[in-house]
């Protein structure tokens, strides 16, 4: 196929997976200025008897940029090339017919890749050695460098955003990966003041710098969240560079430029929004309620304010109204008692409402502030909802491991901003930064002067706040000295204004800065500039993937045909109230807090095994472990593939695509196999998985109550019913043996319903 979007998919007739092929994962980054430089190294074993197609999707932080791939198998190296997405892939399917080790690279979008490893065999170690680099900014006198670990299960249709079956992050509770981690962060900010508030780090002073490791026995389970407070204030900031690839623009420029803060407006109409839905229970659901009454208590009675709340269906608490004391006094109780129990993530349809919210007479417009953890797939049509209603979205992100790119995609595509509130971050100061920016007056058309006309320049965002960075790109033509760089952009009068301005007195050696800039010109690229500058430049995109290949001796190569092995990732901590992340006071050899993760295991050896908690501190202390995959999901599957189930049947109005969604939900293996064996009998995938929500519905604590049942029964009523009562069977049969036990969480769930609804 000629198109280089089309799809490239990978295929398994059995689901069931052998022992966890990821080891560990190693990493080693440096914080300098704005520039942030991480190497990570995963290692991949085999320790099973068959040979192995391993698939891994994984985060890197959002709008970083890839500078290095490489592998190692068995000790031997080889280096990655960035070639057109088809050609990578007819390579790599050659070298797995040919029996040779293939190694690819993807990128998803919004910071997912995904690593295919092919003809891994027995007793293989591969280690994949990725590198990247990011532009940090000042964020009102700090930078917060966050590293992401794991991919939170998200609401809606992986499709939607382009990923392929074997694509989709699948999340389990019963793997562990181990994570070695180092960042040094260099010059005058090592010597500011540096803080981790997620996990424990030690310190070193070194030359360049100061070292922080991650202490003994962290996980692949939520964000490394570091943040530097200068000493002093950081100016603005112009690096040139050469850049060796144009030749029509061989100089490239950066500026980040440091705007003032203004005078604040002294009255603001605020749409206050939050998440209920039930990937917010727990952690997030408790930290967005800090937020929110933090952000209502930091408004006055000139301001006007909304309160709604959104999951399956939105609620709106308080229209707008203004916040007199009497008001912010009746909503305390209110906002208390929010919580994550509104089903689904349907954000579009809640925004649209929370944007038809009338605002009063003679007011400047409204903002919205959104809190929630972004675990959503449909994220354009959100933006493009957001687009169309000149609204400004200001957006919290809460929770272990929040969809940063979705979220600041959000906030940026409407001219607002972006702050994250993780388990152990300061809430009220987050909230505090945000009404600073909101209060803000509007900047319009903010636009770089670059002192000569630029032969390129990248776009900047469609509004600008004060104690925020601006960064921006130029590349200009040779023999132009160097420029004084001004930050301009229009008030709301109408007056062009000097915002701020540097001088290009530092420089970038080696081609680092180069390839940033033109992954920054990529964003509004057509997709044949795409194609030819990612190629360039070697840098990842939707048109480019990145291939290496292992070739194997004649004697060594592969004679099996390789089984499908995707790599699960670890439930992000405290997810949809699964466990829980809390802190211990700071200790004096530490940088930060000591978080504490706690989570539900089970006994592999136990006759009658239940679910508990079990406790696991990243200092070092000993977490048990899960062995014991199929008890472990016993309580999360029954609801998981129910719940799915009728949040597909809500949004898209039939079965069609529910496998897609399905198996992006960690079930034991011979779920998967279940599902097969009824299409063997001769139901279509999606009724497969359909018939097995309601067969797992009729084993809840209270089968065939509310709209789950009656969703499941409109669209069940298409299947003949001898089909359908020999599945039911055959479901019987095979997983019976899970439904003796619901989970923990959802029965306290359903009591709570039951002891809401009951008169006494």
């Amino acid at each position: 196929m000629n198109d280089d979007k089309s799809a490239f998919v990978l295929a398994s007739r059995d689901e069931s997976a052998p022992a966890p092929v990821l080891a560990g994962v190693r990493a080693t980054g440096r914080l300098d200025g704005v520039l942030f430089d991480l190497t990570l190294r995963q290692t991949y074993r085999n320790t099973s008897d068959r040979v192995l197609e391993v698939v891994y999707t994984f985060p890197l932080p959002p709008h970083s940029v890839l500078l290095g791939f490489a592998s190692e198998l068995n000790g031997a190296r080889q280096v990655g090339t960035v070639v057109a997405k088809r050609a990578a892939e007819r390579q790599y399917e050659v070298a797995l017919a040919d029996g040779d080790a293939p190694v690819m690279l993807e990128a998803l979008g919004d910071g997912l890749h995904t690593a295919n490893i092919g003809n891994l065999k027995p007793g293989d170690e591969l280690v994949l050695e990725v590198r990247f680099a990011q532009l940090q900014r000042m964020e009102q006198g700090r930078i917060r460098l966050a590293i992401p670990t794991t991919i939170a299960p998200r609401y809606g249709n992986p499709a939607a955003a382009g990923l392929q079956p074997q694509q989709v992050p699948q999340s389990s509770l019963a793997v562990e990966y181990p994570l070695d981690l180092s960042v040094t962060v260099g010059g005058t900010l090592g010597r500011g003041s540096v803080e981790c508030p997620t996990h424990r780090f030690t310190r070193t002073a070194a030359e360049d710098g100061l070292r922080l490791d991650l202490a003994p026995g962290a996980w692949l389970d939520r964000d490394v969240v570091v943040v530097v407070h200068p000493r002093e204030p950081m100016p603005s900031l112009v690096i040139q560079a050469h850049d060796a690839v144009s030749a029509t623009a061989p100089v490239v420029m950066l500026a980040a430029l440091q705007p003032p803060l203004a005078e604040a407006r002294k009255n603001i109409v605020l749409k206050l929004l939050v998440d209920c839905s039930g990937s917010m229970g727990g952690d997030s659901m408790a930290c967005a309620r800090v937020v929110l009454q933090s952000a209502l208590a930091g408004l006055t009675d000139q301001d006007h304010a909304s309160v709604s709340r959104f999951g399956s269906t939105t609620e709106h608490l308080l229209s707008p109204t203004p916040c007199t004391p009497a008001t912010l006094r009746r909503l305390k109780p209110m906002v208390d008692g929010i919580d994550a129990d509104l089903g689904g993530t349907e954000m579009v349809e809640a925004l649209k409402a929370v944007f038809a919210l009338r605002v009063p007479d003679g007011s400047a417009g409204s903002d919205v502030l959104l809190l929630t953890d972004g675990e959503i797939w449909n994220a354009d049509e959100v933006i493009a909802a957001a687009r169309a209603s000149r609204h400004r979205v200001f957006a919290v992100g809460v929770g272990s491991a929040p969809a940063s790119g979705v979220l600041r995609s959000l906030a940026e595509a409407t001219g607002g901003a972006c702050e994250f509130a993780t388990p152990g971050e300061s809430l009220h100061a987050a909230a505090a930064r945000m009404l600073v920016r909101i209060r803000q007056p509007l900047w319009r058309q903010a636009r770089i002067e670059w002192g000569t006309q630029p032969t390129w320049q990248t776009p900047l965002p469609a509004n600008v706040f004060g104690g925020d960075t601006v960064i921006g790109f130029a590349g200009l033509p040779p023999g132009v000295p160097a420029p004084r760089v001004r930050l301009m952009a229009t008030n709301e009068h109408g007056v062009d204004t000097e915002l701020a301005r540097g001088e290009a007195v530092d420089s970038s050696p080696g081609d680092v800065l180069a390839r940033m800039a033109c992954a920054s010109r990529l964003e509004a690229a057509n997709d044949e500039d795409v194609r030819v500058l990612a190629v360039s430049y070697q840098l990842m995109s939707e048109h480019t993937n990145c291939i290496l290949v292992h070739e194997r001796a004649e004697a060594d190569k592969s004679s099996q045909e390789a089984e499908l092995h995707r790599v699960r990732s670890m439930l992000a901590a405290g997810w949809g109230g699964v466990g829980s992340v809390t802190s211990h006071a700071p200790h004096a050899d530490s940088l930060s807090i000591a978080p504490v993760v706690i989570r539900r295991a089970s006994h592999a050896a136990s006759p009658s095994p239940k679910a508990r908690f079990s406790r696991h501190t990243v200092d070092g202390s000993a977490f048990e472990s899960m062995k014991a995959r199929e008890d472990l999901h016993r309580p999360a599957w029954l609801d998981g593939i129910l719940a799915t189930v009728v949040e597909h049947l809500s949004s898209v109005g039939t079965a069609h695509g529910l496998a897609v969604r399905c198996i992006a939900f960690g079930q034991p293996g011979d779920v998967q196999r279940a599902v097969d064996r009824a299409v063997d009998l001769g139901l279509d995938v999606d009724e497969a998985w359909l018939l097995l929500a309601h067969w797992a519905n009729s084993h809840a604590v209270y089968p065939g109550e509310s709209a789950s049942a009656d969703a499941l029964r409109v669209h069940l009523a298409g299947i003949d019913a001898t089909l359908t009562a020999r599945c039911l069977a055959l479901y019987e049969s095979l997983l019976g043996g899970y439904s003796s036990d619901v989970s923990l969480r959802s029965r306290a769930m359903r009591l709570q319903q039951a002891l809401t609804r009951s008169p006494q």
